[in-house]
């Protein structure tokens, strides 16, 4: 008979709570001290559930691509997704997310991607001119507005700036309720009525509101505008059935979810990171400068910034807006030595992993140059995973990657990246990673806004 494997070691934790508080506390923290403390698979508890915290490449790939039919996702993630987005291809497993994310994919290809490069560049212009030098900002708000607008107007052709504002608030009173539910060590059912889901289930209302006027307004018109709402609108399988009404709301409110404020908190992460760093700034803004020679950046003009390109990479891999995500096995799985238990939550944290020095040499420095070709291939599969990998890899990503090339590159032509000289971030580890307090700084123009340049 085959000796039994040994348990994942981990904290003891408290006799009742577990390692409930310490991780609610500070679950970046509590994540970092427990590899440092247990390794590479650390097994702990959260009020009365099993959690394990991967944090080598070799594990993580098995999970996430080797063996990804046996590590559906979480049903923690479900039940908190799931009012909000219903069974959209973020929160949806099996024969639903198999037939769903068919019909979402072909949205993502890459000439449909391509031609959203000038509707980018075009909002970032319009944003970039209605500041005034030397007044402060919120460059995390302003990263939400711009990233919301385009998602709003590249995949859905609509025009939302007018409910930036409105929805801004709705995804933080979600986002906020959702945190203190993970924490919970005994979850509040939601119909139970509290304060907290009276405003949730009021901002989720709210939200979904304007899904489906922008929904109608396209289904009124009859008008294929070869957006990917056109194409989920018009979609059929190859049994030639469409989306219903309640799948394509769905779909349409995790695009939203999913399509801004993580590309906005990375901006926000590149411009505090370029901003604390003189070198990088003049190296990039030089690189900028030469390609571009003071026009608009395209497409085109991407394979030429090779520099802002690894900028990009690095900021990514030091404070990566999706810091974590969960699996969880459907059945008993061996990895590493170890029995990853049926129904547990498996934890894996691209911030743990990308802060690793056995993957990258000084890890909390950031160093761009880092991002050669032989740096690229000798990391291991599984320890660079700012969009996850495997069947669940990001679909946003190549959109995402050209969003945040293309905004960057014009940002940093036309402004100095501006944050407190003694300002340094508390980072707020939730759904995404994000900046307490917003990201302060103030504006200011390399030469004169447009407006006077061109009088």
């Amino acid at each position: 008979m085959a000796a039994a494997l040994p348990p994942a070691p981990g904290p003891r934790g408290h006799w009742f709570l577990g390692s409930t508080v310490p991780f609610r506390e500070d679950p970046i923290a509590f994540c970092m001290d427990a590899q440092q403390a247990h390794g590479d698979i650390v097994h702990f508890r959260v009020g009365f559930m099993d959690w394990f915290l991967l944090c080598h490449p070799d594990h993580i790939y098995d999970v996430l691509q080797g063996r990804a039919d046996k590590f559906w996702k979480a049903k923690l993630n479900k039940r908190i997704f799931h009012k909000f987005l219903g069974n959209g291809i973020l929160s949806a497993d099996g024969p639903v997310w198999k037939k769903n994310q068919k019909m979402v994919r072909p949205g993502f290809h890459k000439e449909r991607i391509d031609a959203y490069a000038r509707a980018m560049v075009s909002l970032t212009e319009e944003m970039v001119d209605g500041f005034v030098e030397g007044e402060p900002i919120d460059m995390f708000h302003n990263m939400t507005e711009l990233t919301l607008a385009i998602v709003a107007k590249c995949l859905f052709d609509a025009d939302v700036r007018g409910d930036a504002a409105d929805v801004g608030q709705y995804m933080v009173t979600i986002n906020d309720v959702l945190i203190e539910h993970i924490h919970a060590p005994i979850p509040v059912p939601r119909w139970w009525p509290t304060a907290a889901n009276k405003r949730k289930i009021k901002a989720i209302d709210d939200m979904r509101g304007v899904i489906r006027r922008i929904i109608g307004e396209r289904q009124a018109s009859g008008q294929d505008r070869g957006d990917l709402l056109s194409m989920l609108v018009f979609a059929q399988d190859e049994d030639g059935e469409g989306l219903s009404p309640k799948q394509l709301e769905d779909e349409a409110m995790t695009l939203f979810f999913a399509g801004h404020e993580t590309t906005a908190l990375t901006l926000t992460w590149l411009w505090y990171l370029v901003a604390k760093d003189a070198a990088v700034c003049a190296k990039l803004q030089e690189e900028v400068d030469r390609v571009l020679q003071g026009r608009e950046p395209t497409i085109d003009d991407l394979r030429e910034l090779v520099y802002l390109d690894q900028v990009i990479k690095e900021g990514m891999r030091i404070l990566p807006s999706v810091w974590t995500f969960m699996r969880q096995p459907i059945e008993d799985v061996e990895v590493g030595g170890h029995v990853l238990d049926k129904g547990a939550n498996i934890f894996i944290s691209p911030f743990v992993t990308h802060r690793d020095p056995r993957w990258f040499p000084e890890p909390e420095a950031f160093k761009p140059e880092r991002w050669t070709r032989e740096f690229i291939k000798g990391l291991p599969k599984g320890a660079y995973i700012p969009f996850s990998m495997g069947p669940r890899v990001c679909l946003g990503k190549q959109f995402a990657l050209m969003e945040a090339r293309l905004i960057l590159a014009r940002l940093v032509q036309r402004m100095i990246p501006d944050v407190p000289a003694d300002y340094e971030p508390e980072l707020m580890p939730q759904l995404a990673l994000r900046p307490r307090d917003g990201m302060p700084g103030v504006v200011r123009f390399r030469g004169p806004p447009r407006q006077e340049a061109a009088s």
